[in-house]
């Protein structure tokens, strides 16, 4: 069975980090599953990732088509023909699209073909309204349509009126036997000697959506009682140069490291003495179960983050981490400051969350659910 994905593009994020488990999962390998990989835009991480992967054997290209609304538009129909040959030209059993840019190309492009499309809703969309309208209009060309959490669930059937008959949801799932790696840990805290102390920290694409400046403002309260904590940012983004402007503002600049994109998620985590995600907006967070899923009592974790999508799917306040509500910076720094206090709390609630992801989240458990997807297909 040939599997075709198209996705927006591949660098580094939760959805590209998902498609890179799955084309190189042996299991699916084993069962006669194999991939071809179409990036709209352009590559990245991900792409020399899968590229990279035991014997090279995943197809990947790149249609470089350009970043932005406008850009998209008045490359539709060189993508849309394009999308068009290569199907043509691969004939894969099925076409599985990955987010709303690739859902909508990608089930317009397969209208006719003869090819069963499954698409990937990962995030319930707030900001951009009119991928909402091109997941309506293109939905009925699609035969499944997977989500990563009930919450997300409930959106596509409320938000989008997707049927709740042809939604499948497949949560997230992460490898839940590795531990941290000792030499990146160890490059990590050369490259960051800050991460030795009380170290507070997100991982995250610096944008709107992700509410670093709530983070900021959260940090600015929690220094005003405990100077030594260190907060640190790692990730790049459009809305970098504001939040370094607003950090200034708050005059919190040498309490604050803006630590740039980290392939190694895990490990910085790991030296993370609490790990905060201040969303506006989400799906199912892929680093929050990285945070949740750590092994050793010296690598655990405490999760601070929003009550909101599909982070509350993964944890129950109180129980595998707390909640705070959304745009409070005030709830932000008192959950912090509890979790400094607190040692108890801190090695109750990553103990709890260690098994929740072992029991609900793993990374065989997701890739059994996309086998049995592909093969029911």
């Amino acid at each position: 069975m040939k599997i075709l994905h198209i996705i927006p593009s591949l660098g580094l994020g939760g959805t590209e980090k998902i498609l890179h488990h799955i084309c190189t999962s042996r299991e699916l390998k084993k069962q006669g599953i194999s991939h071809v990989v179409l990036s709209l835009k352009g590559g990245g991480v991900t792409e020399q990732r899968i590229k990279n992967w035991g014997d090279k054997t995943i197809e990947v290209e790149l249609l470089k088509s350009p970043e932005g609304l406008l850009g998209g538009i008045i490359n539709f129909p060189y993508i849309y023909f394009q999308l068009r040959k290569k199907i043509q030209k691969i004939k894969p059993d099925i076409v599985h699209t990955w987010l709303s840019r690739a859902n909508g190309m990608g089930r317009v492009a397969c209208k006719d073909l003869n090819v069963k499309v499954i698409s990937s809703l990962r995030v319930m969309e707030q900001e951009k309204y009119y991928h909402l309208f091109v997941e309506r209009w293109t939905s009925k060309w699609a035969h499944v349509i997977t989500v990563n959490s009930k919450s997300l669930e409930e959106f596509a059937i409320q938000k989008i009126k997707i049927s709740k008959e042809k939604i499948k949801l497949i949560p997230n799932g992460i490898a839940t036997d590795i531990t941290a790696n000792i030499n990146v840990v160890h490059s990590l805290k050369q490259r960051y000697p800050f991460l030795n102390g009380l170290a507070v920290g997100t991982v995250c694409r610096l944008h709107y959506q992700k509410g670093v400046d709530i983070f900021l403002n959260a940090a600015k309260i929690v220094l005003q009682k405990c100077p030594e904590v260190k907060f640190l940012i790692a990730g790049d983004g459009p809305e970098k140069k504001n939040l370094e402007r607003i950090a200034d503002k708050l005059k919190i600049t040498r309490s604050v490291e803006f630590c740039g994109w980290v392939p190694e998620s895990f490990e910085f985590i790991s030296l993370l003495k609490i790990f905060v995600l201040t969303s506006r907006w989400e799906g199912c967070s892929n680093v929050v179960l990285e945070a949740m899923s750590m092994q050793t009592p010296e690598d655990r974790t405490p999760v601070v983050a929003t009550n909101i999508g599909g982070i509350k799917d993964l944890i129950e306040n109180e129980k595998e981490g707390l909640l705070i509500s959304p745009e409070s910076s005030d709830e932000c720094a008192a959950a912090i400051l509890r979790l400094i206090d607190d040692i108890g709390l801190r090695n109750s609630l990553t103990l709890n969350a260690l098994y929740k992801v072992k029991r609900e989240y793993s990374m065989e458990t997701m890739i059994k659910a996309y086998q049995n997807l592909y093969q029911s297909l």
